[in-house]
């Protein structure tokens, strides 16, 4: 009777899980496994059935001078929403943590361009960043400084979608940040200023280490969503003018749909598959070990 029993616990987190588990399996799992074994295939409009053709699809890739330039793009797009949203989010959760008056206030102030839907959001800055009318242009003609054409820029266009997804980004993660500096207990830091510490050598010292969890957290998730970026870039750009905005995700849609060219489509999403799994697998071999949960 006890084994019985024994097995049945064993057992029970199984089933928990297994709802789980068929959902990755249906929509995960094996959209992957087919992805991968397009990728080998010439399969378009023309050729209906997939025709196995070895790695053609990414030979012909490596050969395009466009698809480098998309590589480029994202990799631009990449370190510039990044690091930059990391740096702003930290400083802004630890000016909002000590804060004192109207906490919730800002923090809601903070917060809520991540609650605007991204398609309302992306049309907001598709009229902010007209040349004519957009108060972008206006702000920056009242100082003097240069007017972009922005979105219909091939050199502007991209850093309008950074600046973009930084304002949109960055509450997300200094909630993130705000609820890891709230674990950090208070006589840390007391004891750090009656040594004589200042402001910057306390943060340096105990917050900087003690919010290592949350950090590598907001890392993973920035790389995943600066690798997955398609709404705005869709609505704003339509990945031009020329490819000076086409990311990854956004040259997948077109070989898929426009170009109608299955097998070069599924060969970009195993690459993008491929550089996200390297690229998560680095951070956490990186910067998994240097995580401190504590000062000891």
């Amino acid at each position: 009777m006890k084994t019985k029993g024994r097995l049945h616990t064993g057992y029970k987190p199984y089933i928990f899980l297994l709802p789980s588990v068929v959902f990755l399996a249906i929509f995960t799992y094996y959209p992957i496994y087919y992805s991968v074994r397009y990728s080998f295939t010439s399969f378009n409009l023309f050729s209906p059935k997939p025709v196995f053709n070895g790695f053609e699809n990414y030979i012909s890739l490596f050969n395009n001078e466009v698809f480098w330039e998309v590589v480029i793009n994202n990799i631009i797009y990449a370190v510039f929403t990044i690091f930059p949203t990391m740096i702003l989010a930290l400083l802004l959760a630890i000016l909002v943590n000590e804060t004192k008056k109207f906490k919730s206030v800002i923090e809601l102030g903070l917060f809520y361009p991540m609650l605007i839907p991204m398609a309302a959001a992306a049309m907001i800055w598709v009229f902010m960043l007209d040349p004519g009318i957009g108060v972008i242009n206006k702000f920056l003609g009242l100082i003097g400084l240069p007017e972009p054409g922005w979105l219909g820029d091939d050199k502007a266009a991209i850093w309008a979608l950074i600046i973009m997804a930084i304002w949109k980004n960055v509450g997300y993660f200094m909630l993130i940040y705000l609820a890891g500096l709230q674990n950090i207990p208070n006589h840390l830091y007391e004891a750090a200023e009656i040594e004589g510490a200042g402001w910057w050598r306390k943060h340096f010292t105990i917050t900087f280490p003690l919010v290592s969890p949350s950090t590598i957290f907001v890392f993973i998730v920035s790389i995943i969503q600066s690798f997955k970026v398609f709404t705005q870039i869709h609505l704003m750009t339509k990945g031009g003018p020329g490819y000076s905005t086409t990311v990854l995700v956004y040259y997948i849609y077109e070989n898929a749909f426009n170009y109608w060219d299955i097998g070069t489509a599924a060969a970009l999403t195993t690459i993008l598959i491929i550089s996200l799994l390297f690229l998560v697998i680095m951070v956490f071999g990186v910067f998994g070990k240097k995580v401190h949960y504590s000062l000891s």
